[in-house]
């Protein structure tokens, strides 16, 4: 009996085992592998890919002879920034992040702060955690940094994501929202992540104290400003204030007093390509809409206003007008 009529024949509770949610960074991974696969290859490109895949098996001198290829002790490379943002493999923004490599120890384990990268009012983190030996740490556990630049705490807001790697390895991904970011020049941060989730205090926290330069950035980047009213039928409005523009991202930043988070924005392109944006935030401080990068050299550009999610707590929201606003 070979092993493969083994397995079928074997006889498995699958309730004992607890299903997971695949995080946004797992599903886009899965999303990308199952383009390549269905995509349509030539005969040639076919066989390319299995020298390719050949010559890598033999380079990292892994062995198929079980047929089970096992990554828990393979060499740590640090996942890279570009992956969390889930942009296209062959973009490379090296030049507009920070390499740090700092690693502080307690008694929850080691983060390594690998490298940072600011965008369009926002702090880029990516991290590696090392479990201490009885810390029991999952995907759905986020660990959240306080941030002070150049010593004043300027953060709106915090989000975090965590993949598994192997059984003792994790990326910690962290964007922190900030305010008067100071553009064209080196900003000191302080960094501090006293919690390895939300409930789950540390006695002495994980600190790093960085200086990241934003010159390069700065020099990418181009501000707009819109100062322009967009009004509903119920007597509101929306005042679009400035959109900025760099290699990353695209940010729309609007004052939304209302808060009825049923609009959004769209960017729509002079030869008719849409944009939707990739995030969407509705505070009574600041509200944007974040968008893939644009180049405002190639073609012209408008905002348009769009049902995105109605909030049923929303009085009288009011219809949306039928208009676009020109960004360049």
């Amino acid at each position: 009996m070979t092993i493969y009529q083994k397995l079928n024949e074997l006889d498995m509770d699958l309730e004992q085992y607890e299903e997971q949610d695949l995080s946004h960074f797992e599903k886009k991974q899965w999303e990308k592998r199952v383009r390549k696969k269905v995509k349509k290859q030539s005969p040639s490109k076919g066989r390319k890919f299995l020298g390719v895949a050949a010559a890598m098996l033999l380079a990292t001198g892994i062995s198929l002879s079980t047929g089970i290829v096992s990554i828990a002790n393979m060499p740590f490379v640090g996942e890279t920034i570009e992956k969390y943002l889930n942009q296209n493999e062959s973009l490379d923004f090296s030049s507009y992040k920070t390499a740090i490599g700092q690693t502080a120890e307690n008694e929850k384990g080691k983060l390594t702060l690998n490298e940072v990268m600011i965008d369009g009012g926002r702090l880029l983190i990516s991290s590696t955690y090392e479990p201490a030996d009885g810390i029991d740490f999952h995907h759905k556990m986020h660990p959240m940094p306080k941030v002070k630049m150049d010593g004043k705490d300027l953060t709106s807001s915090t989000g975090g994501q965590s993949i598994e790697l192997n059984n003792s390895m994790f990326t910690v991904y962290n964007e922190v929202q900030l305010k008067e970011i100071p553009m064209g020049e080196k900003i000191q941060f302080h960094i501090e992540y006293d919690r390895l989730d939300l409930e789950l205090k540390m006695n002495q926290p994980w600190v790093f104290d960085i200086e990241v330069a934003t010159e390069k950035l700065a020099a990418n980047s181009k501000t707009i400003t819109l100062d322009q009213d967009i009004q509903l039928q119920n007597g509101r409005s929306i005042k679009l204030e400035k959109m900025i523009v760099t290699p990353i991202s695209t940010v729309l930043y609007y004052d939304w007093p209302g808060e009825e988070n049923h609009i959004a924005f769209k960017l729509v392109s002079e030869s008719g390509k849409e944009i939707l944006p990739d995030t969407v935030s509705v505070t009574p401080e600041e509200s944007y809409n974040r968008f893939s990068a644009i180049d405002l050299e190639s073609e012209k550009y408008v905002a348009v206003p769009f049902e995105h999610s109605e909030n049923p707590g929303a009085d009288k929201p009011g219809r949306i007008p039928e208009l676009s606003v020109p960004i360049n």
